[in-house]
């Protein structure tokens, strides 16, 4: 078994769990030592992993609100925008990772520019909350914060709200968190599999990145004069960059390949 049945894209900001995800659907530590020493190039990793007897690919992408001490916040986002316009096969899903308990700005500006504004809301998107192990009931997170998340329009095709971690080892011999963490991977496959297999296949790519793709072939300057020009810079506005950000966001985007 070694078709994908679909490629799924995993974006949020740093230290929110994305890899601890990845290795809990993969039963095993897989996303250390692909990213150790890489972190000054980190764009993404991907991942070819068994869900329910089928095996998706799963995209492992840079924080986007990265310190100086990693990934450029402006580079972390061309990343994410060249990896989705240009991704053989199209996206299947969008997962948002973020780390409950605390709701931060970014995930609306996350949410906005990737699922709104560069997805078109063409592509099933699904909101995984991690961190929220020391809930007796972690679902009933989403329901005491669904409305905050309503007024800023997310609204996601499914929330995921998980632990990632199994936690140290409790007085049995057993980690604190095995329970929580079990039904959390149960939770994170059946989201994937409901949300890709079951949900009608999307177009290989959302005609504006044709239309990106074509009219840079020739050239920068009749690209930004196009209405595309126009989508990048909501991207611009929506992640609240800085003049300078801003200039090298685009200089990144100048570099695109496809």
């Amino acid at each position: 078994m070694t078709e994908s049945c679909g490629n799924i894209v995993l974006f949020g900001e740093t230290g929110v769990g994305k890899s601890s995800i990845i290795d809990m659907i993969a039963d095993a530590q897989i996303t250390q030592a692909a990213v150790r020493g890489q972190v000054s190039t980190f764009q993404y990793h991907s991942y070819v992993l068994p869900v329910h007897g089928r095996n998706f690919t799963i995209f492992d992408t840079a924080g986007i609100d990265e310190g100086d001490d990693g990934v450029p916040r402006t580079e972390a986002i061309a990343g994410l925008y060249k990896l989705i316009i240009g991704l053989n096969g199209g996206i299947n899903l969008l997962m948002l990772c973020m780390r409950g308990p605390r709701i931060k700005n970014a995930t609306h500006r996350n949410w906005k520019a990737f699922y709104e504004i560069l997805c078109k809301k063409q592509v099933p998107a699904v909101l995984a909350v991690t961190g929220l192990e020391n809930m007796e009931n972690m679902d009933d997170w989403w329901w005491d914060n669904r409305d905050k998340f309503e007024k800023q329009g997310i609204r996601p095709d499914a929330t995921a709200c998980i632990t990632a971690v199994r936690g140290r080892m409790g007085p049995d011999g057993k980690p604190l968190h095995e329970k929580h963490f079990t039904a959390s991977r149960a939770k994170v496959m059946t989201t994937i599999t409901d949300k890709v297999l079951r949900c009608a296949p999307e177009l290989e790519k959302i005609e504006w990145f044709s239309n990106v793709t074509t009219s840079y072939l020739f050239g920068w300057v009749q690209w930004t004069t196009t209405q595309e020009a126009a989508e990048i810079e909501k991207i611009v506005n929506t992640c609240d960059m800085s003049e300078k950000e801003a200039k090298k966001f685009r200089e990144e985007l100048r570099a695109i390949k496809c």
